[in-house]
């Protein structure tokens, strides 16, 4: 765990991983098995450091890994939808970790090219996209410049989207802002081979 060592919060030890510890992971381990993970005995010290700082706080984790569960696994968006509204989430908030870990993996499962991925950097879409993700990007601008969805964007995501579509749209937004401030805030460092933000947007704002 050399390259966590400057880590604000350690990934948990083996001697730590309790049976409390052992408990959740069994309590997730569908869930954690998308990640690669089983919580096997064998990969007590593969656990990705994303879980393995969380379980430090086995209450929180207990409670948080269901909601991220859903966002991942169960929301009633489809893949498309669900990881357009990540991505353009996680590059406005500049939530790096998140960003490069599911722009890789949407462009390696097919959802979307690369050059989706480069177009989901900018405010306004361009090239042939559908309506409903012109309106999801907009919807994730307005959130992430009013904390609010205008009365017109959301009028019109509505011929789209149902209601449960549109709480699972502002869900997971909230959802993975705050994990990716909570990887942002314990110094997470990008694996080997994910592709981060330029340079230039990890410059501290002046302001």
């Amino acid at each position: 765990m050399d390259k966590y060592k400057d880590m604000r919060i350690s990934p948990i030890s083996r001697q730590d991983w309790t049976l409390e510890i052992r408990d959740i992971l069994k309590m997730f381990s569908q869930y954690l098995s998308n990640l690669g993970l089983s919580g096997e005995e064998s990969e007590k010290d593969s656990l990705s450091p994303v879980l393995s700082c969380l379980l430090q706080h086995p209450n929180l984790a207990r409670t948080f890994l269901p909601f991220g569960r859903y966002l991942l696994m169960e929301s009633t968006l489809d893949s498309r939808c669900r990881e357009l509204v990540i991505l353009r989430a996680t590059w406005l908030w500049r939530c790096e970790y998140e960003w490069a870990h599911h722009s890789m993996a949407a462009i390696d499962n097919g959802l979307f090219s690369e050059t989706e991925i480069k177009e989901l950097q900018q405010n306004v879409l361009s090239g042939d996209w559908l309506e409903r993700e012109s309106l999801l990007v907009k919807a994730v601008n307005e959130l992430n410049e009013s904390s609010n969805i205008e009365t017109g964007t959301w009028d019109a995501l509505t011929n789209h989207f149902n209601n449960q579509q549109m709480l699972d749209i502002v869900f997971t937004v909230g959802g993975y802002v705050l994990s990716g401030f909570y990887m942002n805030a314990i110094g997470l460092p990008l694996k080997e081979g994910m592709k981060g933000f330029p340079d230039f947007m990890l410059v501290p704002s002046k302001n």
